[in-house]
């Protein structure tokens, strides 16, 4: 790494650390002032915390993406402008969520407007083709296909992720994991920007994990729509030192849990996008409590991770790695919980 490059990084850290501290600090204000409150259930819902807690940690990943797109160099090769805003419009749309309970069509109405947006906008942020590992010919997406596509990946993402926010820690501790492998696999140029979000994503982690803070939907939005496309931007920049299946297993682990709950529901008749108690941390609080589990499912997601980096051209057999990771994880905690108390998935 050159010299240069060393002092906007740690600025970039600094950064993003002070404006998530702030959030931190003034979590409980923010909340009532903006009506951004996590209220337990009665016995029996889904939301089991003690305490009312406010919805604030995306206004602490928001801030520190916005500021880091201000950091020098981080402009070159990257459409920050588009970025900001559509990364911005993500945050408002989960913020509203978290403060009216906006319906499912809406939700997905304007996630998919912004989304679409960046796609149309900066070609950086569309999938066109991919290759993975012993292929020896690009898959091409021309047009209209590289497009849906894209959407779909997007959109699919920031499902895996809002359905993942449940616990305290595991999205903001896997997003640890992303930024660190991101740092890797995005040009020099964007690293303050991954130092900025590493800062606020480890300041914020210790809120959480103290139940100080939730993220919300504001926070989830922001996190899928800011990593989704910068997984794809990371793509598009360095496709000669990386396949596709590389990115793939960045964020297997919340797909994978989404996808079981996808064909779970339909085959119970049931929409795929209704809250409910089965996705995978449900059944490992119901079986060791938490936080527990969670270094469990973080060492999973850094295993693989460090398996694709350390030894390319590996990263199928990491994913295969990751899928029965995931597996053993799901069959070890149901296999421990009685039928009584066994999250059925309502509600």
């Amino acid at each position: 790494m050159p010299d240069a490059a060393l002092p906007p990084i740690l600025a970039g850290l600094v950064l993003g650390a002070v404006l998530a501290g702030a959030v931190g600090l003034s979590a409980d204000r923010l909340g009532r002032r903006l009506g951004l409150l996590d209220i337990p259930d009665p016995v029996g819902g889904r939301k089991v915390h003690t305490r009312i807690t406010p919805l604030v940690g995306g206004i602490g990943v928001l801030a520190a993406t916005l500021a880091g797109l201000l950091l020098p160099g981080v402009a070159t090769g990257l459409a920050t402008g588009w970025f900001g805003l559509v990364v911005a419009g993500m945050f408002l749309v989960g913020l509203a969520d978290d403060r009216f309970e906006l319906s499912a069509p809406f939700r997905f109405l304007f996630a998919a407007g912004f989304l679409l947006l960046a796609i149309l906008q900066v070609p950086d942020f569309r999938l066109s083709f991919l290759l993975f590992h012993g292929q020896d010919r690009l898959v091409l997406l021309p047009g209209l296909l590289g497009i849906a596509f894209s959407l779909v990946c997007l959109l699919g993402f920031l499902n895996a992720v809002n359905m993942a926010d449940g616990k305290n820690g595991l999205v903001i501790g896997q997003a640890l994991v992303w930024t660190v492998v991101l740092v890797i696999r995005l040009p020099l140029e964007q690293a303050p920007l991954m130092a900025a979000l590493g800062g606020a994503l480890a300041i914020l982690f210790l809120f959480n994990m103290q139940g100080r803070l939730f993220l919300g939907d504001s926070g989830s939005y922001c996190i899928s729509a800011t990593y989704g496309l910068l997984a794809i931007h990371a793509w598009n920049n360095g496709f000669d030192r990386m396949c596709a299946d590389d990115i793939a297993v960045i964020f297997a682990l919340p797909v994978f849990d989404t996808l079981r709950l996808i064909v779970h529901r339909v085959a119970a008749g049931r929409t795929p996008f209704t809250p409910g108690r089965d996705h995978l941390h449900h059944y490992l609080y119901e079986r060791w409590g938490w936080p527990r589990p969670l270094p469990w499912v973080l060492a999973l997601v850094v295993v693989t991770n460090a398996g694709t980096l350390l030894w390319p051209g590996t990263a199928l057999v990491w994913l295969l790695v990751a899928f029965m990771g995931y597996l053993a994880l799901l069959w070890a905690a149901r296999r421990g919980l009685r039928p009584a108390v066994r999250p059925t998935g309502g509600g």
